[in-house]
C-alpha cells in the first residue's frame, strides 16, 4: 500500500452554504417566489419551492415551469435581495485554520452575490486571508460546469486534482470532484440533501460537522 505525506493533499475546496455557513432557505425561496412574479409566472406554493431549495432542484422546476429558455431568464432578473447576516457552523473557523495550518491552501465556492466581504472580515481575524481564494458559482459570473471550473481551481493553484479535497453537502459537489479527479471527497450531512443521495456518490466519507475535516485529511494521510 502507497504511504501518504501529509504534504500529499495541497488544496481544499469548500461549499459555503451548508457547509461553512448555514443556508437561509427561507429567504431564497421567497426571492425564488418573487422572480417568478416578475417573470409573469405564478409561483408554486412556497412550501413547494423550499423543497426545491433544500433538494438543490431548482433547475429542475424552472424546466417545468416554462422549458429550457426560462433558466437563463430567471437568473438574469434574479436579485437575492437583502441576504441576513451569514451564520457560521460551529468549529468552521476552527476547521479552516486547522487545514491551512496542515499546508494547504482554501477555495470557498459560493452561489451568494453578497457577503463576500463579511466572510473575509470573519477570516481576517484568524490570520489565514491570504491563503483563502474566493470562487463565485453565480450563474452570471461563468460558473457554466462544476467539473471544468474544480479542474481551473486547481489549475490556478498549480495543484493537480488528485491532491485536492471536495468538502459539500449535495450530490453535485460530491459527483463532480470525483469526475475532476479529486482525491478526499467529504459529504456534509446537514438535511438539506438526502443522505441516500450523498451516498450514492461514494463520497470517502460523510460528516455530520465541519470540525470533522481536520481528522479526516489527518486519516487520509495516516
Amino acid at each position: 500500500m502507497k504511504l501518504r505525506s501529509l504534504s500529499q493533499l495541497q488544496l481544499a475546496v469548500f461549499d459555503l452554504d451548508g457547509t461553512l455557513v448555514e443556508i437561509e432557505h427561507e429567504h431564497f425561496a421567497e426571492r425564488i417566489g418573487f422572480t417568478l412574479k416578475k417573470i409573469g409566472l405564478e409561483p408554486p406554493p412556497i412550501d413547494q419551492i423550499l423543497q426545491v431549495v433544500h433538494q438543490h432542484t431548482l433547475p429542475k422546476l424552472l424546466l417545468e415551469l416554462d422549458g429550457p429558455k426560462l433558466e437563463k431568464i430567471f437568473w438574469d432578473l434574479f436579485d437575492e435581495g437583502d441576504i441576513p447576516p451569514i451564520r457560521l457552523f460551529d468549529q468552521t473557523l476552527y476547521t479552516l485554520e486547522e487545514v491551512v495550518s496542515r499546508g494547504m491552501q482554501v477555495a470557498i465556492a459560493t452561489a451568494r452575490q453578497a457577503h463576500h466581504d463579511e466572510m473575509r472580515a470573519r477570516l481576517a481575524a484568524t490570520g489565514i486571508l491570504k491563503h483563502v481564494q474566493f470562487v463565485s458559482t453565480f450563474y452570471q459570473t461563468g460558473w457554466k460546469n462544476k467539473i471544468e471550473q474544480l479542474k481551473l481551481v486547481c489549475a490556478q493553484h498549480r495543484i493537480e486534482p488528485d491532491l485536492a479535497m471536495m468538502v459539500g453537502d449535495s450530490a453535485d459537489d460530491m459527483r463532480s470532484s470525483a469526475m475532476a479527479g479529486f482525491a478526499l471527497r467529504l459529504a456534509m450531512k446537514n438535511g438539506v440533501t438526502e443522505e441516500s443521495l450523498l451516498q450514492a456518490q461514494a463520497p470517502d466519507r460523510m460528516i455530520e460537522c465541519i470540525g470533522e475535516v481536520p481528522s479526516a485529511v489527518d486519516e487520509y494521510h495516516s
